[in-house]
């Protein structure tokens, strides 16, 4: 089943399926939830942007370094600078653009 919403609750973010049943808690700790799409989830600990399906399962790990966050659709976007990384939900670099 594919996610149609999650939602931050103190240090837990709660996915939701179409059926609007729990599928899964991801713990956040200080972290933040940043965003999904229909199937992944993107929270970000520090300097690092952690996805996860909508079981819960570590698809990747991408390095955000000084950057930020800037989207999340089907692709995982991190700007740097003036530039505009994209990635696939497994971290798999999608090229870049001008930001």
């Amino acid at each position: 089943m594919s996610i149609s919403t999650v939602v931050q609750r103190g240090s837990s973010a709660y996915v939701y399926n179409e059926k609007n049943q729990t599928s899964c808690t991801i713990s956040i700790g200080s972290g933040k939830l940043c965003g999904f799409s229909s199937a992944f989830v993107c929270i970000q600990r520090g300097s690092t942007l952690y996805v996860y399906d909508e079981k819960g399962r570590t698809l990747s790990t991408i390095s955000i370094g000084s950057g930020e966050f800037h989207s999340c659709a089907t692709t995982i976007n991190i700007k740097r600078g003036s530039t505009l990384y994209m990635y696939d939900e497994k971290g798999r670099s999608k090229g870049t653009r001008t930001a």
